[in-house]
């Protein structure tokens, strides 16, 4: 049996997130891994969706990055052998106007939009195999902890 995700391999993950250490954070992903993304949070016009692979995130993810800055910070983190639940406070910094896409809704250049998220990891021999993400609440902007 497969131990349990520590901590600390969790915040090692995030932390690559938050660099934009795809190499790195990958090797936590199972090769078939999924990520799947909640509906309707900013609105109908947002579906949910998910992406499937490593590739499907990098892509998703290296897309996202050209306009935005995503900093993802741990709050609550619980771990089994076969799953981990997480609360991130999610905080986006457009750096350019983005318009609505699948998935995402429009945003304004240097209007940050602020989140929490909890995430379940569903793990399989030590790796993330599906993740699914739903949303709990919007923050308001001003607030924002971090800067672009």
């Amino acid at each position: 049996m497969t131990a349990a995700m520590t901590r600390a391999e969790f915040l090692d993950y995030i932390d690559c997130f938050n660099r934009k250490d795809f190499d790195g954070l990958t090797r936590y992903f199972a090769p078939d891994v999924t990520v799947e993304y909640y509906d309707n949070a900013t609105g109908p016009q947002v579906p949910a969706r998910t992406l499937y692979g490593r590739e499907g995130f990098v892509e998703n993810y290296k897309a996202l990055f050209d306009s935005v800055k995503e900093v993802l910070e741990v709050r609550d983190f619980l771990s089994t052998e076969d799953r981990v639940f997480v609360e991130l406070y999610t905080e986006f910094h457009p750096f350019a106007d983005t318009r609505e896409s699948e998935g995402r809704q429009a945003w304004k250049k240097g209007e940050p939009v602020i989140m929490t998220n909890w995430v379940l990891y569903t793990m399989a021999e030590g790796k993330m195999k599906r993740i699914r993400i739903a949303h709990f609440r919007n923050h308001d902007p001003k607030t924002a902890k971090y800067r672009p």
